[in-house]
Protein backbone atom coordinates (compact mmCIF):
# COMPACT_ATOMS: atom_id res chain seq x y z
CA UNK A 1 0.00 0.00 0.00
CA UNK A 2 2.57 2.30 1.06
CA UNK A 3 4.07 1.81 -2.83
CA UNK A 4 1.31 1.92 -4.54
CA UNK A 5 0.52 5.11 -2.42
CA UNK A 6 3.88 6.56 -3.28
CA UNK A 7 3.67 5.21 -7.08
CA UNK A 8 0.57 7.16 -7.53
CA UNK A 9 2.19 10.66 -6.03
CA UNK A 10 5.04 10.36 -7.93
CA UNK A 11 3.16 9.54 -11.05
CA UNK A 12 0.75 12.68 -10.35
CA UNK A 13 3.87 15.18 -9.87
CA UNK A 14 5.10 14.05 -12.82
CA UNK A 15 2.12 14.41 -14.90
CA UNK A 16 1.66 17.52 -13.53
CA UNK A 17 5.46 19.17 -13.74
CA UNK A 18 5.00 18.08 -17.92
CA UNK A 19 1.85 19.59 -18.67
CA UNK A 20 2.52 22.46 -16.43
CA UNK A 21 6.10 22.81 -18.36
CA UNK A 22 4.44 22.08 -22.10
CA UNK A 23 1.56 24.76 -21.50
CA UNK A 24 3.89 27.39 -20.97
CA UNK A 25 6.38 26.55 -23.82
CA UNK A 26 3.16 26.37 -25.92
CA UNK A 27 2.45 30.11 -24.68
CA UNK A 28 5.57 31.47 -25.17
CA UNK A 29 6.32 30.19 -28.22
CA UNK A 30 2.82 31.82 -29.73
CA UNK A 31 3.78 34.49 -28.12
CA UNK A 32 7.25 34.65 -29.85
CA UNK A 33 5.15 33.60 -33.43
CA UNK A 34 2.36 36.45 -32.92
CA UNK A 35 5.66 38.96 -32.45
CA UNK A 36 6.85 37.43 -35.78
CA UNK A 37 3.93 37.91 -37.22
CA UNK A 38 3.54 41.52 -36.43
CA UNK A 39 7.03 42.05 -37.94
CA UNK A 40 6.30 40.43 -40.84
CA UNK A 41 3.51 42.47 -42.06
CA UNK A 42 5.65 45.98 -40.92
CA UNK A 43 4.98 48.14 -43.54
CA UNK A 44 8.57 49.67 -43.08
CA UNK A 45 12.00 48.20 -45.03
CA UNK A 46 15.16 48.09 -44.03
CA UNK A 47 18.19 48.51 -46.53
CA UNK A 48 19.42 44.79 -45.24
CA UNK A 49 16.13 43.16 -46.11
CA UNK A 50 15.66 45.05 -49.63
CA UNK A 51 19.84 43.48 -50.63
CA UNK A 52 18.73 40.17 -49.58
CA UNK A 53 15.76 39.98 -51.94
CA UNK A 54 17.47 41.25 -54.64
CA UNK A 55 20.74 38.91 -54.06
CA UNK A 56 17.76 36.62 -53.94
CA UNK A 57 16.85 37.20 -57.43
CA UNK A 58 20.25 37.69 -58.81
CA UNK A 59 20.32 41.36 -59.15
CA UNK A 60 23.19 43.78 -57.99
CA UNK A 61 22.26 45.23 -54.32
CA UNK A 62 21.79 48.99 -56.06
CA UNK A 63 19.28 47.05 -58.96
CA UNK A 64 15.30 47.13 -57.59
CA UNK A 65 13.67 43.74 -57.99
CA UNK A 66 9.79 44.35 -59.65
CA UNK A 67 7.85 43.53 -56.13
CA UNK A 68 10.22 44.50 -53.92
CA UNK A 69 8.37 45.41 -51.34
CA UNK A 70 6.56 42.36 -51.56
CA UNK A 71 8.95 40.01 -51.76
CA UNK A 72 10.50 41.69 -48.84
CA UNK A 73 7.55 40.60 -46.84
CA UNK A 74 8.43 36.71 -48.06
CA UNK A 75 12.18 37.00 -47.32
CA UNK A 76 10.54 37.64 -43.56
CA UNK A 77 8.57 34.75 -43.59
CA UNK A 78 11.27 32.32 -44.10
CA UNK A 79 13.29 34.15 -41.92
CA UNK A 80 11.05 32.63 -39.21
CA UNK A 81 10.32 29.81 -40.33
CA UNK A 82 11.97 27.87 -37.41
CA UNK A 83 9.49 29.39 -35.38
CA UNK A 84 6.42 28.75 -36.96
CA UNK A 85 7.60 25.07 -37.95
CA UNK A 86 8.35 24.30 -34.00
CA UNK A 87 4.79 24.95 -33.42
CA UNK A 88 3.75 22.31 -35.18
CA UNK A 89 5.51 19.66 -32.88
CA UNK A 90 3.79 22.12 -29.72
CA UNK A 91 0.35 21.51 -31.36
CA UNK A 92 0.71 17.62 -31.35
CA UNK A 93 1.84 17.50 -27.72
CA UNK A 94 -0.94 20.22 -27.02
CA UNK A 95 -3.44 18.04 -28.52
CA UNK A 96 -2.56 14.41 -26.57
CA UNK A 97 -2.38 16.15 -23.48
CA UNK A 98 -5.04 18.91 -23.41
CA UNK A 99 -7.42 17.75 -26.22
CA UNK A 100 -8.24 18.45 -29.81
CA UNK A 101 -9.82 22.77 -28.79
CA UNK A 102 -6.03 23.33 -27.72
CA UNK A 103 -4.89 22.37 -31.49
CA UNK A 104 -7.42 24.40 -33.10
CA UNK A 105 -5.66 27.62 -32.28
CA UNK A 106 -2.13 27.18 -33.81
CA UNK A 107 -4.03 26.20 -36.88
CA UNK A 108 -5.55 29.19 -36.72
CA UNK A 109 -2.46 31.16 -36.70
CA UNK A 110 -0.96 29.28 -39.32
CA UNK A 111 -3.75 30.16 -41.47
CA UNK A 112 -3.11 33.70 -41.03
CA UNK A 113 0.46 33.15 -42.01
CA UNK A 114 -0.04 30.80 -45.57
CA UNK A 115 -2.60 34.02 -45.71
CA UNK A 116 0.15 36.50 -45.94
CA UNK A 117 2.58 34.72 -47.99
CA UNK A 118 -0.15 33.52 -50.36
CA UNK A 119 -1.30 37.40 -50.83
CA UNK A 120 2.70 38.75 -50.83
CA UNK A 121 3.62 36.01 -53.33
CA UNK A 122 0.07 36.81 -55.80
CA UNK A 123 0.86 41.06 -55.63
CA UNK A 124 4.60 39.97 -56.25
CA UNK A 125 3.94 38.31 -59.15
CA UNK A 126 1.68 40.97 -60.91
CA UNK A 127 3.31 43.75 -59.35
CA UNK A 128 3.03 46.96 -62.13
CA UNK A 129 4.23 50.64 -61.25
CA UNK A 130 0.78 51.41 -61.92
CA UNK A 131 -2.73 49.50 -61.48
CA UNK A 132 -3.81 49.34 -65.10
CA UNK A 133 -7.49 49.57 -64.02
CA UNK A 134 -9.55 50.15 -61.02
CA UNK A 135 -9.83 46.05 -60.62
CA UNK A 136 -6.53 45.85 -60.35
CA UNK A 137 -6.24 48.20 -57.94
CA UNK A 138 -8.93 47.07 -56.03
CA UNK A 139 -6.87 43.63 -56.11
CA UNK A 140 -3.98 45.08 -54.62
CA UNK A 141 -5.33 47.06 -51.64
CA UNK A 142 -6.94 43.32 -50.74
CA UNK A 143 -3.76 41.54 -50.94
CA UNK A 144 -2.10 44.92 -49.43
CA UNK A 145 -4.29 45.21 -46.21
CA UNK A 146 -3.56 41.01 -45.72
CA UNK A 147 0.36 42.02 -46.59
CA UNK A 148 0.89 44.95 -44.14
CA UNK A 149 -0.38 45.18 -40.96
CA UNK A 150 -2.42 48.45 -40.78
CA UNK A 151 -3.37 48.83 -44.26
CA UNK A 152 -7.24 47.08 -43.90
CA UNK A 153 -9.75 48.33 -41.62
CA UNK A 154 -10.90 46.26 -39.69
CA UNK A 155 -7.37 44.75 -40.00
CA UNK A 156 -8.60 41.08 -40.27
CA UNK A 157 -5.15 39.20 -39.94
CA UNK A 158 -4.35 41.27 -36.82
CA UNK A 159 -7.66 40.32 -35.45
CA UNK A 160 -7.63 36.90 -36.16
CA UNK A 161 -4.22 36.15 -34.99
CA UNK A 162 -4.64 37.81 -31.56
CA UNK A 163 -7.78 35.44 -31.53
CA UNK A 164 -5.63 32.61 -31.79
CA UNK A 165 -3.20 34.02 -28.81
CA UNK A 166 -5.96 34.35 -26.69
CA UNK A 167 -8.08 31.36 -27.30
CA UNK A 168 -4.74 29.31 -26.74
CA UNK A 169 -4.33 31.50 -23.58
CA UNK A 170 -8.09 30.77 -22.14
CA UNK A 171 -7.42 26.69 -22.70
CA UNK A 172 -4.24 26.63 -21.16
CA UNK A 173 -3.99 29.09 -18.10
CA UNK A 174 -6.86 26.74 -15.87
CA UNK A 175 -4.51 24.09 -16.97
CA UNK A 176 -1.58 25.53 -15.59
CA UNK A 177 -3.27 26.63 -12.30
CA UNK A 178 -4.34 23.26 -12.16
CA UNK A 179 -1.80 21.44 -12.72
CA UNK A 180 0.40 23.81 -9.92
CA UNK A 181 -2.21 23.20 -7.26
CA UNK A 182 -1.71 19.15 -7.81
CA UNK A 183 2.26 19.56 -7.20
CA UNK A 184 1.69 19.97 -3.35
CA UNK A 185 -1.11 17.49 -2.83
CA UNK A 186 1.22 15.01 -4.47
CA UNK A 187 4.06 15.89 -2.13
CA UNK A 188 1.28 15.10 0.64
CA UNK A 189 0.73 12.18 -0.32
CA UNK A 190 4.51 10.78 -0.60
CA UNK A 191 4.79 12.25 2.81
CA UNK A 192 2.05 10.04 4.13
CA UNK A 193 3.36 7.39 1.97
CA UNK A 194 7.25 7.94 4.39
CA UNK A 195 4.98 8.04 7.79
CA UNK A 196 3.03 5.05 6.72
CA UNK A 197 6.26 2.92 6.25
CA UNK A 198 8.01 4.59 8.91
CA UNK A 199 4.27 2.85 11.62
CA UNK A 200 4.25 -0.35 9.41
CA UNK A 201 8.48 -0.53 10.87
CA UNK A 202 7.83 0.15 14.08
CA UNK A 203 5.10 -1.64 14.58
CA UNK A 204 7.31 -4.83 13.28
CA UNK A 205 10.05 -3.30 15.78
Amino acid sequence: MTLFIGLVGWRIQLIGKRRTELAEEALLAVAQAVDAVKAIRSPATWSHEQEAVRKEAGNAVDQKVPGEVYRVTLWRIGENREKFNALRKLQLLCRYHFGDDAARPFDKLHAQVHHVALAANMAAATARDEPENLVSLRREMKWEAAIWEGYGQPDDVADKVDAAQRDLEAILAPHLRADAALLPIAGGWRRVAARLAFWRKSARS
